[in-house]
């Protein structure tokens, strides 16, 4: 995480970050996240529990070099640790001078110095030591907010609040993933809807600006930017993002051994991994089921399909005739042809399944969050997959401050949009970018169906 920036350097480009904060109260966010932090963690502290299991099924993959091996966890006490250290080196060490680290080897918890594998092996701090990081950190950031702060200072307050905020989304599905409770409430309608119409709807296109600029959302991260002018054609998008009825159809119709269906990548990943159905299903009794945190349920015909890969979100679209929406076409859905800030308009409203509401449900549930095309859950939810790979944007300048959020990852995870059940309102919106590797298993992952319309020759 070193920089190559001058101090004086550094300031002058903090200096031209614009925030919109829209009266959010900080100190208010603030006490939320380490709230949700504490929540999350504290069962931790049980003796039976040593903070570095993994699920040797999965493996382990190595996000700093882009290989993976598989899709694993990281030690959930090292989840803790990474968050602090990066309050740290990315915000307090710019508050104080000569400011005195936690602990002497933090960079061990930095994810682009440890390779995944070897945060597994690593037990020089005990859980003591790691929840008391994480009480010195909640207090230094309270103190910094007691202070009157520069915009320099506001931007990386902001900044490592929504950093906080990612890790808490992976806390959540490494949990799932280890079989441990679903601590939240689930307090939202799951299932509201019976014989679901899959349906489409036309989407005219046009020319619209793509990306955020400066001051637009409350941060707009070095990968949403600059905009720039992007024509669209005319495509039909479904209503509803693919729902598990639709996956069971799928593999009843031997969708898994099909090979028309498939990329070459995709089909070798399947059979590498012997793989009939999506993560978290089983078959058991005649029946197929969804464990979920441990708990089997049965299908739910209207629920969003769940914890898909990119092959498998890529394989469905061609089941049903369609392909993954590229990522503008995505944005251009999700801004209205670029007039809006979110599908419903310019301020965002509080029903819509995110904020850690606890669960997936209804794909028809939150119609309040549709777009001005009728599009339904563009937002929450799951995160949907697009098409193509990230890329940067022409124009693309690294953050001064966060340098890893995005380069290191360029032309090969793929496009996430939308956010999931697991994500504050404050992250989100429709020119945010989120990626992951195609063979993703254990983020709460979901598919979109576009097809094409193409005008009649005359």
């Amino acid at each position: 995480m070193s920089l190559s920036l001058t101090k004086f350097e550094l300031e002058s480009k903090l200096d031209k970050k614009l925030i919109n904060l829209n009266g959010i109260n900080l100190v208010k966010y603030f006490e939320n996240v380490f709230e949700l932090n504490r929540k999350l963690t504290n069962f931790l502290k049980s003796n039976q529990i040593n903070g570095f299991e993994n699920d040797k099924t999965i493996g382990i993959g190595s996000e700093s070099s882009g290989i993976t091996t598989g899709q694993g966890t990281n030690p959930l006490l090292w989840e803790i640790g990474h968050f602090c250290y990066f309050y740290e080196i990315h915000c307090l060490q710019y508050f104080e001078n000569d400011y005195n680290f936690f602990i002497d080897n933090g960079h061990i918890y930095d994810s682009f110095v440890t390779d995944r594998s070897f945060r597994f092996e690593f037990r020089q701090h005990t859980k003591e030591k790691i929840f008391e990081y994480l009480d010195y950190i909640s207090t230094k950031i309270f103190e910094m907010l007691k202070i009157k702060i520069t915009k320099s200072q506001e931007y990386l307050l902001v900044m490592t609040l929504l950093h906080n905020h990612m890790h808490c989304e992976s806390l959540i599905f490494s949990k799932k993933l280890l079989g441990f409770e679903n601590i939240f409430k689930i307090n939202i309608q799951r299932n509201i809807t019976r014989n679901l119409d899959f349906e489409f709807i036309n989407i005219k296109g046009g020319t619209f600006d793509q990306g955020s600029i400066e001051g637009e959302n409350v941060i707009a991260w070095d990968n949403e930017m600059p905009r720039f002018k992007k024509e669209i054609n005319d495509f039909c998008i479904s209503k509803y993002c693919v729902t598990e009825e639709i996956v069971l159809r799928f593999i009843n119709d031997n969708g898994y051994n099909r090979r028309e269906f498939w990329s070459n990548n995709g089909w070798r990943f399947i059979r590498g991994k012997d793989l009939k159905m999506p993560f978290y299903w089983i078959f058991e009794n005649y029946k197929f089921k969804i464990n979920d945190n441990n708990n089997k349920r049965d299908i739910i015909p209207n629920y969003p399909a769940c914890h898909i890969t990119w092959y498998e979100a890529e394989a469905l679209c061609k089941y049903l005739g369609g392909r993954l929406p590229t990522e503008s076409e995505w944005e251009y859905t999700s801004t209205n042809g670029g007039k809006t800030i979110y599908p419903w308009g310019n301020k965002m409203i509080k029903n819509l399944n995110l904020n850690y509401s606890g669960s997936v449900c209804d794909v028809n549930s939150f119609v309040e969050g549709d777009s001005h095309f009728g599009v339904r859950q563009l937002f929450g939810n799951v995160w949907e997959w697009c098409e193509e790979p990230i890329y940067p944007y022409d124009g693309f300048e690294i953050d001064p401050i966060y340098r890893e959020f995005s380069y290191p990852f360029f032309g090969f995870k793929k496009i996430l949009r939308g956010g999931c059940w697991a994500v504050p309102d404050i992250l989100i919106n429709s020119r945010y970018r989120n990626a992951q590797m195609p063979d993703c298993r254990i983020q709460f992952t979901g598919v979109r169906v576009v097809k094409d319309l193409f005008k009649k020759k005359l």
